[in-house]
C-alpha cells in the first residue's frame, strides 16, 4: 500500500471504467485428471458446464457434510453408468473452495442443478431421489437428445434397441 498516489487512483478509476480489471474469483486449481465424475472448479465453470455443448447434472457440495459423503458412492456409480453418454456431462464442484457463480443458489448441502444444453441460462434445481436409478430416470427424461443406454423412461435399452 505504499505505492497510493492520486497517478495510481487516476489509472485504477480508468482501469474500472474501461473493464479491464479482473474480479476475484475464490478457487482451486483444476484437476490434472478428471473420472468419469467431472471436477469443476470456479476456473473451469464457464468452460465445463456453460459453453458445453452438453446437458450437466452439477452437485454442490461440502466435503464435511454428512448428505454429501452418503452420496458420493452413488454419484460415483452414476457417473460410471452414464459415461458412454456422449450429450451428458456428470459433475460436482466444491462449494467452501469456489465461489458459485449466479443464477445458481447453494444454501445447503448437497445441491444440485440440472443445466440444459439449450438453456444454460436456466438452470432448473433437481429435488429428484438421491438413488442412482431415479438420477438416470430423471436424465433420461430430461435430456436434451434421448440417451444412448436408456430410454426415456429411464429403463436400459435392449441390446437390438442399441
Amino acid at each position: 500500500m505504499n505505492n497510493f498516489s492520486v497517478e495510481n487512483l487516476r489509472k485504477f478509476v480508468e482501469d474500472v471504467i474501461n473493464d479491464r480489471l479482473e474480479p476475484h474469483m475464490k478457487s482451486e486449481e483444476p484437476p490434472e485428471e478428471q473420472g468419469d465424475v467431472k471436477v469443476i472448479v470456479a476456473k473451469t465453470f464457464q468452460e465445463m458446464v456453460v459453453d458445453v455443448e452438453k446437458d450437466v447434472l452439477i452437485e454442490f457440495y461440502a466435503p464435511w457434510c454428512g448428505h454429501c459423503k452418503a452420496l458420493a458412492p452413488k454419484y460415483d456409480e452414476l457417473g460410471q453408468k452414464l459415461s458412454g453418454e456422449p450429450g451428458v456431462v456428470i459433475a460436482k464442484m466444491d462449494a467452501t473452495a469456489n465461489d458459485v457463480p449466479p443464477p445458481f443458489q447453494v444454501q445447503g448441502f448437497p445441491t444440485l442443478y440440472w443445466v440444459p444444453k439449450n438453456r444454460k441460462d436456466k438452470p432448473e434445481p433437481y429435488s429428484g431421489g438421491r438413488e442412482v436409478d431415479d438420477f438416470i430416470k430423471y436424465i433420461a427424461k430430461h435430456a436434451t437428445k434421448e440417451l444412448k443406454g436408456y430410454k426415456r423412461d429411464g429403463k436400459p435399452k435392449k441390446k437390438e434397441e442399441l
